[in-house]
């Protein structure tokens, strides 16, 4: 329970004020099996995999000794969570749904440490439950209290998976309509505003899970929505498309002439070349800047790649693909910059990985490659998230002799 308050929360927590999974869902979980088992499978993975924690056999976090901690120990607990979950009824207080969605949550964030590759698909039951619990418990705005709270933690959670597995979004946005406006508010809401972003050009590049779509939005919404979700599809016509490309890149054109003074970087410096730097340096004032702004970066590639516009055929096609590589190859680095200019805040890092994994293929210079590469290694070897299977993919790739 220490190590998920002081090293697994902060990634959920990432910009919310309260501190819902640090503070609150540690003391739900005396009374709810579920969710204790559920912080206990993630800490036992996530602690396990982290070199700097084991030494001549001997597991220890924070001077204290963690007796017999296997790779079976957290299944032990995943097995103990799925058993109190299917014995659940299908009545409950509003209270056990927001635990069993903290629950639900945090299982999905193990599964995640838990698969053999950032892009891999591992989302099964646990993704099910989640999916379930946000229908079910989602019938009023996010702005309330906990459910708030947990409502953005999926929406991110949803965004950074659908980007790496190039799948449809499957989290209704009906609750975000609050949120679709330049009205000024705190930063941590543009942030929000940043994220809803990326899944609306998730939705355009993608489309969206109809299955769960049409039941969610109902039931998050009775009355017609104008939300994202319920336009963006795969079946638009050529003009809807343009129309609703169009007006996602305003979005950005619209961000860069309008956005708040805090997400203006502090500093900002390309990177010296000489001294064999490749990552510009770029400061913000804090997380939810650096996070935000890094959503915006994912959603730029999509519309860069999923451009409605391209020429398919023609004697300018070879010279507008290269294009579309060099643009999204500066991005990709503008993402690794911030992440590593805030290597503290350990999701920048992930998210930089997203790119990297989805991205990589298209570097050929090699003191690129190996700064990419050193990204993911750092994420695997300090913070416990899997990599190596892209590490290898990306060798394979670059055509790199050993491997």
């Amino acid at each position: 329970m220490h190590y998920f308050v002081n090293q697994l929360a902060p990634w959920l927590d990432l910009y919310d004020t309260e501190s819902y999974f640090a503070t609150i869902v540690p003391q739900r979980a005396r009374t709810c099996p579920p969710l204790l088992n559920a912080i206990f499978t993630t800490s036992a993975k996530h602690l396990s995999r982290v070199k700097m924690y084991h030494a001549r056999g001997q597991s220890k976090y924070d001077g204290k000794i963690i007796a017999n901690l296997t790779a079976e120990t957290a299944i032990h607990y995943h097995n103990h969570c799925i058993e109190h979950l299917i014995s659940l009824p299908e009545s409950l207080p509003e209270i056990e749904k927001e635990n069993l969605l903290a629950a639900a949550i945090i299982l999905r964030f193990y599964e995640e440490v838990d698969a053999p590759s950032i892009a891999e698909d591992m989302e099964n039951a646990v993704s099910g439950i989640q999916v379930f619990l946000n229908i079910h418990t989602m019938s009023t705005s996010p702005d309330s209290g906990n459910l708030h709270a947990a409502y953005w933690v999926i929406l991110r959670q949803e965004a950074l998976t659908a980007f790496a597995k190039q799948r449809p979004f499957r989290i209704p946005l009906g609750p975000c309509l609050s949120y679709r406006s330049f009205e000024p508010a705190d930063d941590f809401v543009w942030t929000n505003r940043l994220v809803i972003h990326l899944a609306d050009v998730l939705q355009f590049c993608f489309g969206v899970n109809e299955k769960l779509s049409t039941a969610a939005q109902q039931r998050l919404s009775p009355q017609k929505t104008t939300s994202e979700s319920s336009t963006a599809n795969t079946d638009m016509s050529l003009s809807e498309r343009l129309a609703r490309y169009d007006k996602l890149v305003a979005f950005g054109t619209y961000w860069e002439e309008h956005k708040p003074p805090s997400f203006v970087p502090i500093y900002a410096r390309d990177p010296d070349c000489l001294r064999g730097e490749v990552f510009p340096e770029i400061w913000f004032l804090g997380s939810c800047h650096a996070v935000g702004i890094q959503h915006l970066e994912l959603a730029r590639i999509l519309l860069t790649v999923y451009n409605p516009k391209v020429v398919r055929l023609g004697l300018n096609r070879q010279a507008t693909l290269l294009s579309i590589d060099h643009e999204v190859k500066t991005i990709v680095l503008r993402l690794c910059g911030i992440a590593t200019t805030h290597r503290s805040v350990v999701p920048a890092l992930l998210t930089a990985c997203i790119a990297i994994a989805m991205c990589g293929d298209r570097f050929t210079d090699h003191s690129q490659q190996e700064a990419l590469l050193s990204i993911l290694v750092e994420l695997e070897e300090e913070h416990a998230w899997p990599t190596k299977a892209t590490q290898i993919q990306l060798k394979d790739v670059w055509g790199w002799k050993d491997g």
